[in-house]
């Protein structure tokens, strides 16, 4: 999977991930490598990470190998994966954070979230 755009809630993958240049994702991501030129902020479970020299990563880390290019950044903290690369709290946060978004949606939307949401349905007539 490419991002080149911004998402912000949960990507859950048995595949790799690649964050563009132009990608800016927030949230919780678990993937199988990612490869991040564009901005990460929230909690990343991966088996192996590369911050290339344009990539930031700002929050929680799980990962067995981690390559930072210089130029690149990393501002959080790193955990090594436990037991054959599963982590023990893994379902837990991600049922946490669907939970959360999911009453998120269910939330009365502010006037500009109307406004989009009206220009959106129009767009699919």
């Amino acid at each position: 999977m490419h991002v080149d755009g911004r998402v912000d809630g949960v990507i859950d993958s048995d595949h790799d991930l690649s964050i563009g240049k132009e990608g800016y994702v927030t949230g919780l991501v678990k993937a199988k490598k990612v490869v991040l030129s564009g901005v990460f902020e929230g909690k990343m479970i991966c088996e192996n990470i590369e911050i290339l020299s344009t990539g930031k990563l700002i929050g929680d880390l799980v990962c067995n190998d981690f390559v930072v290019e210089t130029g690149g950044k990393f501002i959080g903290q790193s955990h090594e994966m436990t037991e054959g690369g599963m982590v023990v709290s893994l379902p837990e946060t991600f049922e946490q954070l669907a939970k959360t978004a999911i009453e998120s949606l269910n939330t009365e939307p502010s006037s500009d979230d109307a406004l989009s949401n009206k220009r959106l349905s129009n767009k699919k007539k």
